[in-house]
């Protein structure tokens, strides 16, 4: 009797999952006809589009490319991205009558410089917009100041100084984000916020404003002076991207104590200046970090990255950094990825602690002064190290009786020894598939192998 009704109640509960299921793809007819009526809007290449092509009259046009709804056939979801669209969104647009609107992503098309639509703020229930490098131009309007629910916006724009671009000015950034309280992430790449410069107009953003915020990305913007201090109000951020922003008047100590639960730093090409301080080590969440092409100077701290043991990603090249490294400098790193210091002045040997980080793909330590010598064999305790380049230093390296067997660096593709007074040919090369290789500028003398011209190199200078 028991088991009569277990079976009974499971019987029940599929057909209710069944129901719900089938209640879940069933397409409301005014949603359908709201979407046709979009398609017919837009103007877009179809040769280019993937989704809006495929939308029709049969089948249930909740599971149309692109679209996605809620339980009871609302469209929650419109991903249209990469997608051709070249027009064909005003204010009156069917796209702002889809009251229910969750997501929108226009991102990658090509609008001609139209401005954002005011419409836009009438999608009340937006939790995540995209814009991103879709052509739009002129100021953001201030209706998106109505979409409280947010919690991802990007509105980045092309290279500010090539392109017409998205303006953050009146009304500025403060104003745009004040009631956007439940935002996480915010994408302004490329976008003018010339008002942050604006004495009576200044666009300060505090955690007041943005509690939530765990991601700012404003590469690229046109500033015209530096950041304001509120920026630095943002504690709770754990990804900051402010590549190609004049950083020149910045404190790098406030900057690395202000962003405790940093995970993410990009400050490439920001004109920073000066020497990086022992703060920068307190930054014990950090993932990914780049701060090349500045003007960062004088020595590293020899405890860097002592506990710093999340590191995937550093790029400290293309700076006036120097000084030798501890021979223990790079330990504990064993999540080390991809290291690049080119382009400085370090010398002395190069840190035997670098031959023990077992997950490291690429290492460029080129145009810098290291000296000494070095044997490759070092590098057989890296058995996943794809890149090597140390051209441009004042090494001697010695290539030994390093082969196959001995060398453990099987997954190298890329190999550059240029000016590294190389005497013979690294005969263990034969045994690599190797696709770049630059042994120019040696003292290696005779023939060249001629297994050399079977292998698949698409780069080889030997000059």
């Amino acid at each position: 009797m028991l088991s009569n009704l277990l079976l009974f109640i499971c019987i029940l509960f599929s057909c209710f999952i069944f129901t719900a299921h089938s209640y879940n793809n069933k397409c409301l007819l005014h949603q359908e006809t709201l979407l046709l009526q979009l398609k017919d809007e837009l103007i877009f290449n179809s040769s280019l589009s993937t989704k809006l092509v495929r939308w029709n009259e049969s089948g249930e046009c909740c599971k149309w490319p692109g679209v996605e709804c809620d339980a009871s056939g609302h469209v929650v979801s419109l991903q249209l991205h990469d997608e051709g669209i070249y027009g064909g969104i005003g204010d009156s647009s069917s796209l702002f009558r889809f009251k229910y609107l969750q997501k929108l992503n226009l991102a990658n098309n090509d609008f001609h410089f139209d401005l954002i639509p005011k419409g836009i703020g009438s999608l009340t229930y937006l939790t995540h917009l995209n814009l991103s490098y879709a052509g739009f131009r002129g100021q953001v309007p201030y209706e998106i100041s109505f979409l409280k629910r947010l919690v991802s916006l990007d509105i980045s724009s092309r290279d500010a100084f090539y392109f017409k671009t998205i303006s953050v000015v009146h009304p500025n950034l403060e104003m745009l984000v004040q009631n956007l309280t439940e935002l996480r992430e915010l994408h302004l790449n490329g976008a003018n916020m010339t008002s942050f410069h604006e004495r009576e107009n200044r666009g300060n953003i505090t955690s007041s404003h943005l509690p939530n915020l765990t991601t700012l990305s404003m590469v690229g913007c046109i500033l015209y002076g530096p950041l304001p201090k509120s920026i630095w109000q943002l504690h709770s951020l754990s990804i900051l991207r402010l590549d190609e922003t004049d950083l020149s008047a910045v404190s790098l100590h406030d900057l690395f104590t202000n962003f405790p639960s940093l995970t993410t730093l990009t400050l490439s090409g920001c004109r920073l200046k000066g020497s990086i301080p022992t703060s920068f080590a307190s930054l014990t969440k950090l993932i990914h970090v780049d701060m090349s092409y500045n003007s960062l100077t004088g020595s590293l701290p020899s405890a860097l990255f002592a506990n710093l043991t999340k590191l995937i990603h550093v790029d400290l090249s293309s700076n006036s950094l120097a000084g030798s490294l501890p021979s223990t400098f790079f330990e504990g790193l064993s999540n080390l990825v991809h290291l690049y210091l080119e382009q400085n002045s370090f010398f002395g040997n190069i840190p035997c602690s670098l031959f023990a980080l077992p997950s490291l793909l690429e290492l460029d330590l080129r145009y810098n002064r290291f000296n000494g010598t070095f044997q490759l064999e070092n590098f057989r305790s890296l058995p996943n190290l794809t890149s090597l380049r140390l051209s441009s230093n004042s090494l001697s390296v010695y290539v030994g009786n390093t082969n196959s067997s001995s060398y453990g660096g099987r997954k190298l593709k890329e190999l550059c020894l240029s000016l590294c007074n190389l005497s013979s040919f690294p005969d263990f090369i034969k045994h690599l598939d190797l696709v770049t290789l630059d042994l120019s500028k040696n003292l290696i003398e005779g023939e060249i192998p001629s297994w050399i011209w079977g292998t698949q190199l698409d780069v080889l200078d030997l000059l």
